[in-house]
């Protein structure tokens, strides 16, 4: 009899969460779906090396938390918060890769990897996980030539080989279009607050992209008031 043990996959989706919002989430969980992972981490960044975030580390962590008690197949990964700024990816991993010996499957949508070889180390990415790439459907997909390169070096097309290496692979998954933006939501946030109305198109927008809690705790704590 066979008892070899399957490895087991860590889902993470990283990013700024400023605020999370539905858009990120429901793909991260379709791309989930179709490799076969139930859970997915959302691991927010402490300080991006490329772009300001004008909310306190404690109210996005907050916020996560949130988000994932609402959604039982999200948990909170909070490790990048303790490791030493800026945030570079490549540093998560490879502390990540020290306090656990399941795959990792690191998810970013189309528009990252476009930039991926402006990241800090980026050819280092694969020697911790995976990539799972958020292709968006009906989107031309046109990375650059160097990145054109790197994915005819190192994609996959068969989510069985996640399983069967540690690290190495870029698989590219289709997930459905979200056309949302924590921008977009953060503008119609403020604009409500500069209003101080409540009008019902601002309201069912963001009932629909935000979880309750997230919002209550936005109105709780009067964020995004500029």
């Amino acid at each position: 009899m066979n008892t070899h043990k399957r490895p087991s996959l860590t889902a993470i989706l990283g990013g700024t969460f400023n605020p999370p919002h539905q858009g990120h989430i429901n793909a991260a969980l379709s791309a989930a779906d179709k490799i076969g992972i139930e859970t997915v981490q959302l691991m927010p960044c402490k300080l991006p090396p490329h772009k300001q975030v004008s909310l306190s580390e404690a109210h996005r962590v907050n916020m996560i938390k949130l988000s994932c008690k609402q959604n039982s197949r999200l948990s909170p990964q909070l490790i990048e918060l303790s490791l030493p700024s800026p945030s570079y990816t490549v540093k998560t991993l490879r502390a990540l890769k020290q306090v656990t010996d399941d795959t990792i499957c690191f998810f970013i949508g189309a528009d990252s990897l476009y930039n991926l070889d402006q990241w800090y180390e980026w050819e280092q990415l694969l020697s911790y996980c995976h990539l799972i790439v958020m292709r968006r459907d009906n989107v031309d997909f046109t990375p650059g030539p160097t990145i054109e390169r790197w994915l005819e070096e190192n994609a996959i097309s068969n989510p069985d080989e996640l399983y069967t290496t540690p690290s190495g692979g870029v698989l590219l998954v289709d997930t459905p279009l979200f056309n949302v933006s924590s921008t977009d939501l953060r503008n119609i946030l403020s604009a409500r607050r500069h209003s101080n109305e409540d009008s019902g198109e601002s309201s069912q927008i963001l009932a629909q992209w935000l979880p309750e809690g997230v919002i209550e705790y936005i109105e709780a704590n009067q964020l995004y008031k500029s």
